[in-house]
């Protein structure tokens, strides 16, 4: 009998009934499963947030518990931002202290331009025979074969595209008066490696060449390679004066280095030196430990820690899904415990809190700027070991967190064991709703069987009435 049927045949609500008894028997229960799942979710959810902020936490102590933090170099450079002459980046390699240093000469590439009145228009053609260019700036160098009349504007396109074009850019520059210029500029930087073009004819070139009556030599191409290269008796490329390639050149204390570009980076140990512009006087350069860094690293591990303390006491808060769990609150005692230590034996800083740093009652830190400007100003050698190594503060939380963290941490563990017990539950409501399916089938087969006698006696009723009925 289809599922709403049940009792037609007796005229009673049976399927009502049927849902009344399974409801009685599974709804209270199913909740009570229910619920322990939205509390497994809930936990999980809260110690999610716990492990994202012991996991920005640990990173920030990471950052402090690096010694290279300690060691690193920042150049200070007396020059205005909006007119910059130099650019320099120390490492840890560089030596504290001052420099003057002053741009001589800054490193730049070569240009080369076509003659005046060779050419006129951009279909111009370079040559009538053909042949191969090349093109050289010192060490580097490219070729290209050139087909018999190939215009200017097709040189320029083939020149720009070659694959082992060094750094070579190809322009025509149209000066209005009917002169057009062919115009090669080259990035290759550095003495010597000013731009240069040669040319081999093609063999038709070769084999067109006679000699005159007098012996010497003619060639029957009305044009040739050399109108677009710099060597050869009829060379049409030229350089203009100031428009070859040179060093860079820049004295430091006095004395004076050269370099094939503006980017000194063995001049002086540990400094990377850019040469951007020339100056008019020395410029000074201080060279000290990058206490910028520092500072902004302490404070970072101070907003962190801040952070991981207030998700802390709102995960253990009364009434919260984490209240009483032991987790939460060891890593909050020992936490606490790590700052109360004396991490150094001897010189001014003694503990973290010489550095201006203070913890409130509930936990949180508090930071004095003018005091930490201070402290590491005048005490800047006694930062690592106040920080890092055996007995160091960023040390000790970086052994203190690993314990809670990755996959052996006390979080993962934790976790797991929710998640484990959250799956568990499912499994047993799933079979719970089984057996509640089963139960739901059993009452309805009994109850049709049910329904069905009824209505074999309401029919045999009503036939007995009718019957007698009859006798009257």
């Amino acid at each position: 009998m289809p599922v709403g049927s049940l009792g037609v045949g007796s005229g009673l609500d049976l399927d009502s009934l049927v849902k009344k008894m399974v409801s009685a028997q599974r709804d209270t229960k199913v909740k009570l499963y229910q619920d322990k799942i939205h509390g497994y979710d809930s936990k999980l959810s809260a110690l999610g947030s716990v492990g994202s902020a012991i996991d920005t936490f640990k990173s920030s102590v990471e950052k402090l518990n690096n010694s290279t933090l300690f060691t690193g170099r920042n150049a200070v450079i007396d020059q205005p931002d909006d007119d910059k002459t130099l650019d320099i980046t120390a490492d840890r390699n560089s030596s504290n202290g001052s420099y003057e240093i002053s741009v001589n000469q800054t490193a730049k590439g070569s240009r080369i331009v076509s003659s005046p009145g060779l050419f006129s228009s951009s279909n111009d053609v370079v040559t009538t025979s053909g042949g191969k260019l090349k093109l050289m700036a010192g060490a580097d160098s490219f070729a290209i074969d050139v087909a018999a009349d190939t215009t200017v504007a097709q040189l320029r396109q083939q020149i720009n595209s070659a694959a082992d074009n060094f750094g070579v850019s190809a322009n025509l520059v149209d000066n209005g008066k009917g002169d057009l210029f062919f115009t090669l500029t080259s990035t290759k930087q550095g003495d010597g490696n000013s731009l240069k073009i040669s040319n081999t004819p093609s063999a038709l070139s070769q084999s067109a060449v006679s000699t005159n009556e007098d012996g010497a030599s003619i060639n029957s191409s009305s044009l040739s390679l050399d109108s677009v290269s710099t060597e050869g008796l009829s060379a049409g490329m030229l350089m203009m004066p100031n428009d070859n390639a040179q060093d860079a050149i820049i004295t430091v204390d006095g004395i004076q280095i050269r370099n094939d570009s503006n980017t000194f980076d063995k001049a002086v140990s540990g400094l990377s030196i850019d040469a951007l512009a020339l100056t008019t006087k020395p410029t000074k350069v201080d060279v000290s430990y990058d206490e910028k860094t520092v500072k902004e690293t302490i404070k970072s591990f101070v907003s962190s820690y801040n952070d991981l303390v207030g998700v802390l006491a709102r995960s253990a808060a009364k009434g919260s899904v984490l209240n009483g769990n032991g987790m939460v609150r060891n890593l909050q005692s020992a936490m606490s415990s790590s700052f109360m230590m004396s991490h150094s034996d001897t010189g001014n800083l003694n503990t973290v809190f010489d550095l201006g740093l203070k913890m409130g009652r509930n936990g949180t830190l508090s930071l004095n700027e003018a005091k930490l400007d201070k402290a590491v100003s005048t005490n800047y050698d006694e930062l690592p070991q106040l920080f890092t190594g055996t007995g160091g503060l960023a040390n000790s939380l970086e052994t203190l967190l690993n314990s809670y963290t990755g996959r052996d941490g006390m979080s993962r563990a934790l976790k797991d064991s929710l998640q484990k017990s959250k799956d568990n539950t499912e499994e047993t409501l799933q079979a719970y709703e089984g057996r509640m399916k089963k139960y739901e089938d059993s009452l309805r087969d009994k109850f049709t069987h049910l329904d069905s006698q009824l209505s074999n006696m309401k029919a045999q009723g009503n036939y007995l009435n009718t019957m007698l009925g009859q006798l009257k």
